[in-house]
């Protein structure tokens, strides 16, 4: 006899729920699927080391752009050998299931890992960019790419490609922040950071095939190297 009426009490304090979310709005930041991807970002964030040590040289080794090579060739070929071994044996796969499972992307299970791209993107640059350039964008690549999707998961409604608005404005907001923290320690001026930044957040919103590690360092880079002569 009670059932539609607790169906009914059911849809109500669901409904209430909800409204109550939509008033709130860090609600977005505690759905399951935001944690999911606040913790893939965390890794990715991590990798802020690498700039500021091409710009600060806070460690006693690396110090020359020979020594950023070598460190960086380094840690990509480790980092290929273990996607490797990842895609093709099933004992490395089942490891990693059982750890990264959820910090794994679907499209990543059968190919490289972001942070191997990022790795890469890294290495090319210290190679193609004066250490300052390579130092900027790699830290673009990490900060924008890194609020581009939090934001976006969060409070992304107006949609463009497969990207959104809000997320564009993240990852602008991000560099444009990283900027105005390391322009002056990079000895670039402040119209090349600038402009870097932009060019990153574009980068990172267009729909293109090559993964946003790699697009967003080097476009962001060369535009940087073109501008400073």
């Amino acid at each position: 006899m009670n059932g539609p009426d607790s169906r009914r009490r059911i849809a109500a304090e669901e409904a209430r729920r909800r409204r109550a979310q939509s008033n709130d709005p860090l609600a977005p930041l505690r759905r399951p699927e935001w944690l999911a991807e606040a913790r893939r970002k965390a890794i990715h964030l991590a990798f802020i080391v690498l700039p500021l040590e091409l710009l600060f040289e806070v460690l006693p080794w690396p110090r020359t752009r020979g020594e950023f090579r070598v460190l960086f060739l380094g840690l990509t070929v480790v980092a290929i050998t273990i996607d490797v071994l990842r895609i093709h044996e099933r004992n490395v796969r089942t490891i990693f299931r059982r750890f990264f499972g959820e910090l794994i992307r679907e499209h990543e299970r059968l190919s490289l890992l972001g942070s191997t791209y990022l790795l890469l993107a890294a290495l090319i640059a210290i190679e193609v960019f004066p250490q300052p350039v390579a130092a900027v964008a790699l830290g673009f690549t990490v900060l924008g790419d890194a609020m581009s999707a939090l934001v976006g998961r969060a409070w992304g409604r107006h949609r463009f490609f497969r990207k959104s608005w809000e997320g564009a404005a993240g990852c602008l907001v991000a560099c444009l922040v990283w900027a105005a923290c390391v322009t002056t320690a990079s000895g670039l001026p402040w119209s090349v950071t600038l402009t870097g930044a932009v060019v990153a957040t574009f980068i990172e919103a267009l729909p293109i095939p090559l993964d946003d590690n790699l697009g967003i360092t080097l476009a962001a880079g060369y535009t940087m190297k073109l501008m400073a002569g």
